[in-house]
């Protein structure tokens, strides 16, 4: 179970606010590694992803991102059927007025590792 929040909190997930939503968690946990990419170790044994037809590494899983973008449109209807009218916007767009902004900080990936980059999901009026 463990292993399921920290994995939840790493796509953003809150574990009360989400709780419904925890089946996207599970879900990207099990998620096989899609072909051509296969894990490998470094020297001091970290786990990474390589793509043996285009010669890619990764750090993260290769689904990992599927599942943020799978928890964003969830997310949205939530919102949506909640009567709350907001849904996520671009973090790349400026915020609009009434948005509220939330920041995930050095959130823990799938290995441990802290990310170091500041992530902002911005919620607008729809």
């Amino acid at each position: 179970m463990l292993e399921i929040l920290e994995y939840a909190s790493y796509l953003g997930m809150d574990p009360v606010e989400d709780k419904d939503l925890m089946w996207i968690a599970k879900e990207g946990l099990k998620a096989p590694l899609p072909e051509p990419w296969k894990p490998c170790k470094t020297a001091k044994k970290e786990i990474y992803y390589f793509n043996f037809q285009t010669g890619e590494s990764i750090w993260e899983h290769p689904c990992d991102q599927h599942y943020k973008q799978v928890y964003m449109e969830e997310k949205a209807k939530k919102m949506r059927k909640s009567g709350k009218g907001q849904k996520p916007e671009d973090p790349g767009k400026g915020s609009k007025a009434g948005g509220a902004v939330m920041k995930f900080l050095n959130l823990p990936t799938r290995h441990g590792e802290k990310l170091k980059a500041e992530t902002e999901v911005r919620f607008s009026p729809s």
